[in-house]
């Protein structure tokens, strides 16, 4: 960059709350993201999704997936001028498990459940499989074979942090300030590689706002909205241009299976399944805009492992038909508490396919809304955003498994998260 540049203040909005700024407790799509500007994990990925090293310069995976071995680059510092070291990861990992999560488990479980002297953890508060052996090499032990280790470490709630009074710091390009309750301001860090003097401000817009927003020039940039839920017409502004990136976030309808809840009963759940399945390939206009949003009964993409066949899928879909009767006559005793986001409403769907819908239902806003979801408590019915990218059980294993590290009391299933754990094992070498 030009340094005789002047700076330029962007301003730049996400559909989502990032909710926090601690690496440690990062639990959201929009935390991950909005942190890896100033907290740098071990690897990266480059534009081919090739892992490249980011905090470490290089790395070796022992032949049976059980020992990873980084060399740590301390070139890198902090944004007060401290150089990076292993023991820096090391710490920051500890701490961060030490601390009350945010989400229905720690935001490291998925990784560190795996860890040498994990399950001693509780009593020495160390993690014995992870040795700071000099200034520059990390070891992370396993206690079984993790293939998918690496992919996990490239999220920067494996990042390593400094506290310095009451703010966190990291060693990447900016440094992160709030500035209100869903503002934030990032300023370059000056020891930063190739600092940049411009200046970027952070808000939350919704989705159906998003347009608006950028065409009265309240924003430059939306990352992230549900294009799906935009006003078409709007995005046909001659100042407007879209981009569509990798079809990896799904919106789906969470059933909360909990005891005392209405969908306790798996064949109530089936009966919910069938019922907006055939809706919505009968009324596939309800999806919103088709050139953001398809109509998918499966989480793993077309070219994803894991996907089944149609003719499977349909079967499965059929087999919740012959709850229907009951379902309905449960609903109509105990209407279902339905949490609306404030971009996205169940309530016509739900009135389309003749559910009731409690009283004491409400729409909240998409910070409440993920606060509500990790409770997992209040609702019967909430719509949300998740995504899982990787195609091999351990990518699916951070939404659905036991230490997942996204995963909530609402989509908590023993049997489901047993056979993940097994599958994982069993595709380990």
């Amino acid at each position: 960059m030009n340094s005789n540049a002047q700076p330029k203040v962007i301003k730049m909005a996400f559909a989502s709350p990032w909710k926090n700024i601690h690496p440690g407790l990062q639990h959201t799509l929009i935390g991950d993201l909005t942190l890896s500007n100033q907290f740098e994990a071990l690897v990266g990925f480059n534009d081919n999704g090739i892992y490249v090293p980011l905090a470490a310069k290089e790395w070796t995976i022992s032949p049976d997936f059980k020992t990873l071995t980084f060399k740590i680059d301390t070139s890198r510092r902090f944004s007060d001028g401290v150089t990076l070291s292993a023991t820096a990861f090391k710490e920051s990992w500890e701490k961060s498990l030490k601390l009350e999560p945010k989400s229905a488990n720690s935001s490291l479980l998925d990784v560190l459940y795996k860890v040498e002297g994990f399950t001693d953890f509780g009593r020495t508060a160390k993690l014995s499989g992870i040795v700071a052996a000099s200034d520059d090499i990390l070891i992370v032990r396993f206690s079984t074979p993790f293939r998918m280790a690496l992919e996990h470490l490239s999220g920067n709630r494996f990042a390593a942090y400094r506290e310095v009074g009451n703010k966190f710091i990291g060693t990447g390009a900016y440094v992160i300030e709030e500035t209100g309750p869903e503002n934030l301001k990032l300023s370059p860090n000056p020891y930063w590689s190739q600092p940049t003097k411009n200046i970027i401000e952070l808000s939350v817009v919704s989705s159906k706002e998003s347009a608006s927003a950028l065409i009265d020039g309240k924003i430059d940039v939306m990352a992230y909205a549900m294009g799906g839920v935009v006003d078409p017409d709007q995005l046909m502004h001659e100042n407007l241009s879209t981009i569509v990136g990798q079809d990896a976030l799904h919106r789906i309808i969470v059933t909360n299976p909990q005891h005392g809840h209405l969908f306790q009963k798996r064949e109530f759940r089936q009966a919910l399944q069938f019922l907006v399945a055939q809706y919505l390939e009968k009324n596939p206009k309800v999806l919103g805009n088709p050139q953001f949003t398809s109509l998918d009964a499966q989480v793993y993409l077309p070219l994803q492992g894991g996907r089944l066949d149609e003719a499977t899928v349909q079967k499965a879909l059929s087999q919740g038909e012959k709850y229907v009767p009951e379902l309905m006559k449960a609903a109509k005793a105990h209407p279902p508490i339905v949490i609306d986001a404030d971009d996205l409403s169940l309530k016509p769907l739900l009135e389309a396919i003749g559910i009731p819908i409690s009283q004491k239902s409400r729409t909240v806003s998409k910070s409440d809304l993920i606060e509500i979801l990790y409770a997992g408590k209040e609702a019967d019915l909430m719509p949300i955003s998740f995504g899982v990218a990787s195609g091999d059980p351990d990518g699916i294993y951070h939404m659905l498994g036991q230490n997942g590290a996204i995963t909530s009391p609402m989509v908590k299933n023993e049997i489901v998260a047993a056979l993940l754990y097994r599958f994982a094992l069993i595709q380990a070498p």
